[in-house]
């Protein structure tokens, strides 16, 4: 039995996580949105919705980003009214501040079967985005999420940017 968090009839795909962990790039390739700004600095200043195949897909600020304390507030309400959580971070993995906010997340709000856990910017690890990196990052990732496994967030590793670039070269 699925209990929907929001009023509406559409399921809601919420992206959180990190500032700068590339939430709104992955929103691009998945939808393939001219008008999702990307960028190095900040770019989501708001909550925004998206339709994708009769899902709204939101984007929200960054987590924890000194510059604009008010973005936590602005994910957070957005997150009460998620059916399911992406939950971006990057190869860099979490800082103490993103482990407390994530296992508040999936622990003391019961998030944890409805959130998808994706490893961004995986072309930055040592050897880019293989197997080999892939198990090391799942290996540090057991230790934070203890009770859980990485493989109860359906886990997923890639890479955006170097999605987009490779589109915007082929279509060149």
């Amino acid at each position: 039995l699925h209990i929907r968090h929001n009023d509406s009839e559409r399921i809601k795909l919420v992206f959180t996580g990190q500032y700068s962990a590339g939430k709104s790039s992955i929103l691009k390739m998945l939808t393939k949105r001219e008008d999702i700004e990307i960028g190095e600095n900040i770019t989501t200043e708001y909550v925004t919705s998206y339709d994708w195949n009769g899902l709204d897909v939101v984007d929200t600020p960054g987590i924890h980003t000194t510059l604009r304390p008010d973005h936590d507030e602005l994910s957070y309400d957005a997150i009460a009214s998620a059916d399911m959580l992406v939950f971006v971070i990057t190869n860099e993995l979490f800082d103490s501040y993103m482990v407390n906010h994530f296992r508040k997340l999936a622990i003391d709000k019961d998030k944890a079967g409805e959130m998808i856990l994706v490893v961004n910017k995986m072309d930055r690890t040592a050897e880019g985005n293989t197997r080999e990196q892939q198990k090391i990052i799942r290996d540090d990732l057991v230790k934070v999420l203890k009770p859980f496994t990485p493989e109860q967030f359906n886990l997923s590793f890639l890479d955006a940017e170097s999605y987009l670039e490779s589109i915007e070269e082929r279509d060149e």
